[in-house]
């Protein structure tokens, strides 16, 4: 295994079109240095809700984490693209899970988006387990939202094998079963926690919508949390307010 010489940071492992490559920490830097705003979207999936909001926000740096990079790899193609041509040099693809997140991603995040889950990651939500919570924590800067989607048709009849383990999660079990204060014992404090209808989700996010298709007829579980530092007292209504603010910037921004 090659390791990597002590006080340098490896580089990110992002997709050039259909291939893997190192993105050079010093161009890294450089694009972080210009954003108006870093979104990390953690379990991007095909990217395409990523590349959407890189397109429509060409001033911010969007990220896509994704440890299986395959399924990027159409997306990344449309966004190596000229700009004319409907590409988009601000979105960055990073093959990596969360649980494992490379150094150069830690503390980029304006924003943390968690949408759609499966597999590790929902069973690292659901669960409250610590690798992913700190991972999504690792990420973001202090006082950085996390949204959480969740779409509650997946605990419905039949349910998936490989999640008839999970409890079903509401804002009554986020309670209940400790997840609340696993989140803030990893630095996430819960400013919000609700079950959205499908007609109301561009109350939220135009992207969760569009995500799901206009003919989707999915409750979605919404939580909201933000980045403090672990074990830090804020109570909800401080975590609230902030959320507020984040929220009422960003319905201004989103598509």
């Amino acid at each position: 295994m090659t390791r990597t010489p002590a006080g340098k940071t490896a580089a990110l492992k992002v997709l050039a079109g259909k291939k893997l490559v190192d993105l050079d920490p010093a161009e890294w830097t450089g694009m972080l240095a210009a954003a108006e705003r870093v979104l990390v979207d953690v379990g991007t999936g095909d990217a395409r809700t990523a590349y959407r909001q890189a397109v429509a926000h060409p001033e911010w740096l969007v990220v896509g984490v994704d440890p299986a990079w395959q399924r990027m790899t159409e997306t990344a193609v449309r966004a190596a693209r000229k700009p004319a041509k409907g590409g988009a040099p601000n979105l960055v693809l990073v093959n990596s899970a969360i649980e494992t997140v490379p150094a150069a991603l830690h503390a980029v995040a304006d924003e943390v988006t968690v949408l759609m889950p499966w597999g590790k990651l929902l069973r690292g939500v659901v669960f409250g387990e610590t690798d992913v919570l700190s991972g999504l924590r690792a990420v973001a800067k202090p006082g950085a939202p996390l949204e959480i989607s969740i779409g509650t048709s997946i605990w419905r009849d039949p349910v998936p094998l490989e999640i008839r383990d999970l409890p079903e999660l509401t804002p009554e079990t986020v309670k209940s079963t400790g997840l609340a204060e696993r989140l803030a014992a990893l630095g996430w404090a819960v400013a919000d926690v609700r079950l959205v209808p499908h007609t109301d989700l561009d109350t939220i996010s135009s992207s969760w919508a569009r995500r799901l298709g206009s003919g989707a007829t999915e409750t979605v579980l919404h939580l909201r949390a933000v980045a403090v530092d672990p074990g830090d007292p804020v109570g909800p209504q401080d975590a609230a307010a902030e959320s507020a603010d984040d929220a009422a910037e960003e319905t201004q921004h989103d598509v």
